[in-house]
């Protein structure tokens, strides 16, 4: 099984971070690597930034044969319909998976963002996965070292008395077992969730072509 996750954003501090966390999640289990998208700013900010990028997002997907499964690795999950839409292979979006796995543990979840600029989209994300009424609030991280994604985290739960943290941001990636160790609840970072899911995918479709 071969895994290609995309970084919309064009920081090579990112990749190195999602590369780091994939390859030490799968264990050797697949191969995975990680392509940032050069027409890319190097963060996410807009709408009109994920619609600029969607044309070499789609030439990646429809060119790029080699790989069983996609994951796009911003936590605004930019341009993920058109992109399900557009290839044969599955499509996984951090935020997504992120965000329903979190469901199937949390009785209620707060996300950690990078900006106050990016809540409402988690709003709106989480109202079209079907999450809403367990997203209860988002906080922002002064930092993306783990210390400051912990105190963002202590933050949610006071403020919205969550019983799990969603991570945000592809640059958390690390951040996820520190940060629940110290808070006593569970954690749930997008590259690792996304990889379950697309994993669980790709095993899936084998199995049926088996019978």
């Amino acid at each position: 099984m071969k895994i290609l996750i995309i970084n919309p954003n064009s920081d090579e501090n990112t990749d190195n971070c999602i590369r780091k966390k994939a390859q030490a999640f799968v264990d050797g289990a697949c191969q995975v690597e990680v392509k940032h998208i050069a027409s890319a700013p190097k963060l996410i900010a807009s709408y009109e930034h994920m619609a600029g990028e969607l044309p070499e997002m789609l030439q990646i997907i429809r060119e790029e044969k080699e790989y069983d499964a996609f994951i796009i690795a911003c936590h605004s999950d930019p341009n993920l319909d058109v992109l399900k839409e557009g290839s044969d292979r599955p499509v996984v979006g951090i935020a997504e998976a992120s965000m329903k796995i979190a469901s199937m543990y949390c009785n209620g979840f707060a996300i950690l963002s990078p900006s106050v600029k990016s809540i409402p989209k988690k709003w709106t994300l989480a109202e079209k996965y079907h999450c809403g009424t367990l997203y209860r609030g988002a906080a922002v991280c002064e930092g993306d070292d783990e210390e400051s994604v912990y105190r963002a985290a202590c933050e949610a739960v006071e403020r919205y008395h969550v019983d799990g943290i969603v991570l945000g941001c592809a640059n958390y990636a690390l951040a996820d077992s520190y940060v629940e160790e110290k808070l006593g609840i569970p954690v749930f970072e997008g590259v690792a969730c996304a990889l379950m899911i697309a994993m669980g995918m790709v095993s899936y479709e084998r199995y049926k072509r088996k019978k």
